[in-house]
């Protein structure tokens, strides 16, 4: 079944050097493997994120989400590389939100539990 299987989320990108400068440089992630015009990077917890190439329209809801332990510092460290990150949402169950969005425009969620 699907439900014990890990995820990774992929995310369309129109230009995958532009993509690669901002996952890589500005984000700060490591390359896990490349094929055939693919990237997947790797992240905390054995968990990954992929990138594909596709000259479409980047979606205006959340695609992937990072779980931080501090949401705040993230976000000041993510202003600090020039992201723009929507401020921080509580909600009533204590759970921490903040957005941003990648050169695409896919939106980039990060939580703290």
């Amino acid at each position: 079944m699907l439900s014990d299987q890990r995820v990774a989320p992929t995310l369309a990108v129109s230009d995958m050097e532009r993509a690669r400068r901002f996952y890589e440089e500005t984000l700060g992630l490591s390359i896990e493997a490349e094929v055939e015009g693919t990237i997947r990077y790797k992240c905390g917890g054995g968990t990954g994120l992929a990138l594909y190439e596709r000259p479409m329209e980047a979606t205006d809801r959340t695609v992937a989400a990072f779980e931080v332990e501090d949401i705040e510092r993230e976000v000041e460290d993510l202003r600090g590389r020039g992201v723009e990150v929507e401020g921080i949402i509580t909600l009533p169950s204590g759970l921490k939100r903040g957005f941003f969005k990648d050169p695409d425009g896919n939106v980039i969620g990060m939580r703290q539990l």
